[in-house]
């Protein structure tokens, strides 16, 4: 399933609706009743646009106490693993580590080679790591798995794969962490932020979210 939407308020309804209509529904590891549809493309144009919209929308519902947009930024622009957590997507973009060995994969690799070759089709990051993260045992490994860069006509589009995404309360802080990482390979690239595309492998929403999901898309 594809959605092409302007802005990300707008997709993200559409996506919920979607999954609300026809989501196959089934009861997860945790015993949670949820509704899933497999590999929904979500494509924002103009992800600038009203980007923090969606995120407003939940926060009115006074349910939940959402992060600031600073502190979503900063989860995946800073390069230290915070105490307490098992990953960071910003320690693993910007100081990804296999063993010993740290690599910035951002700095050191996704923008010096988009300098060099503005074509390219290698300017990918990745934030699963298999050592790490392909242990049995393992509770939390990183939703998003990858970030996808391509510079064409002086824009810079964004492709992301999400392996699980919550897309009620958890799509919109993604695509806010992908549109910073956008902003910020931009900036050094001197040109433009083009649409930003999610490829949610298990997109999917909980029973206990199905009341407020339709008191949004009421609105």
């Amino acid at each position: 399933m594809e959605i092409r939407e302007e802005t990300p308020a707008k997709a993200w309804k559409k996506a919920l609706k979607q999954i609300m209509k026809s989501g196959f529904s089934y009861k997860d590891h945790e015993g949670r009743i949820c509704k899933e549809i497999l590999n929904i493309i979500i494509t924002v144009r103009k992800p600038e646009k009203d980007t923090l919209a969606q995120i407003q929308e939940i926060n009115s519902l006074r349910k939940w106490v959402y992060p600031s947009s600073e502190e979503i930024a900063s989860s995946i622009l800073n390069d230290r693993l915070v105490s307490g957590y098992y990953y960071t997507y910003g320690q693993r973009a910007f100081n990804f580590k296999s063993g010993h060995e740290g690599i910035n994969q951002v700095d050191k690799f996704v923008i010096p080679l988009l300098k060099k070759d503005p074509t390219s089709r290698k300017a990918i990051i990745v934030f699963h790591n298999p050592i790490e993260d392909s242990l049995l045992y393992r509770k939390e490994i990183p939703g998003i798995v990858t970030v996808d860069f391509k510079l064409r006509n002086k824009m810079l589009h964004v492709t992301a794969v999400i392996r699980s995404n919550d897309l009620f309360l958890g799509w919109p802080a993604d695509l806010y962490q992908i549109k910073s990482l956008q902003d910020y390979v931009a900036s050094k690239l001197d040109c433009k932020a083009g649409s930003i595309t999610t490829l949610s492998i298990s997109a999917h929403v909980f029973e206990e979210h199905f009341e407020d999901i339709s008191k949004i898309l009421s609105k």
